[in-house]
């Protein structure tokens, strides 16, 4: 039975967020489902008490009913974290990894990476800093991993919709600050795990990377030119990396792969994902 391929987005970006990876995707002829985490879309607000295993037992929910059987699970940003745990909760059905520029604070924590640790504890702390204004936190949050001056970029809608969601990202930013899981833990039975990183990405997604990697057992590869929004602004790298994973399992089993980049499928995958992603 074929893995599902599962989406799921990080902090204030809901699913919409893997569109141009999805339109990568089926123009190579596979299907993916995106869901969107709590507070995100349609998903229900978070509870009072909301917190790691609150969304990992609404993301459950989702995968049983529109995703059942074997999974690859591919994550961004602090959805990695997020993903990491529904693994768990979710065994041996995931069966392969695909980590997009990974944020696991815990990992850094455990890992003794200073100066990652340091640069998630600043973000965490200008932000719950600017908690009573919403918008002046969202932009906090934004500048941080788009660079300065992005969040005036990106338009009037976007930013009141990312405002909308601060509340959730607060919620977030406190469920990884104070996740202790150990990485021991999240990394037992690893599948097999392809880590995919920015080059001019944030350290602490460089440095959770190469955490999950010695962990996971997993090969890392670096999308040159792209920051931490790798699935939005080089989505066909993105679309390679998962295809490979599919075809290197079903070369495993010893199926043909269905789901590889034909020839003449590479122009219509380009232009899927919105134009040469420059790498």
């Amino acid at each position: 039975m074929a893995a599902s391929i599962v989406l799921l987005h990080g902090s204030a970006n809901g699913a919409y967020s893997w569109g141009p990876v999805l339109a990568g995707l089926a123009a190579a002829g596979a299907s993916a489902y995106a869901p969107d985490m709590i507070g995100y879309g349609r998903a229900p607000a978070p509870s009072p008490a909301y917190g790691i295993v609150e969304e990992v037992s609404h993301l459950r929910g989702l995968l049983d009913r529109h995703a059942p059987g074997p999974i690859h699970l591919v994550t961004h940003s602090l959805g990695t974290m997020f993903g990491l745990h529904l693994r768990r909760a979710l065994g041996d059905r995931v069966v392969r990894l695909t980590l997009v520029d990974p944020i696991v604070v815990s990992v850094l924590r455990e890992g003794d990476e200073p100066e990652a640790y340091a640069e998630m504890e600043a973000q965490y702390q200008r932000f719950h800093a600017a908690a009573g204004d919403p918008a002046a936190a969202a932009e906090r949050f934004v500048d941080h991993w788009n660079g300065a001056g992005a969040w005036r970029s990106i338009g009037e809608r976007a930013r009141a919709v990312i405002a909308g969601l601060a509340p959730k990202v607060g919620l977030e930013m406190d469920a990884a600050r104070g996740d202790r899981t150990a990485l021991a833990a999240l990394a037992e039975a690893p599948p097999p795990t392809r880590i995919v990183l920015g080059g001019a990405t944030r350290i602490a997604a460089v440095a959770t990377g190469r955490q999950l990697a010695r962990a996971f057992h997993g090969v890392t590869e670096v999308v040159d030119g792209a920051g931490h929004m790798v699935p939005l602004t080089h989505p066909a790298a993105v679309v390679d990396a998962i295809l490979r994973g599919e075809a290197e399992d079903a070369r495993i089993q010893g199926d043909a792969p269905p789901r590889s980049i034909s020839r003449g499928g590479e122009d219509r995958l380009r232009s899927a994902c919105g134009g040469d992603p420059g790498v």
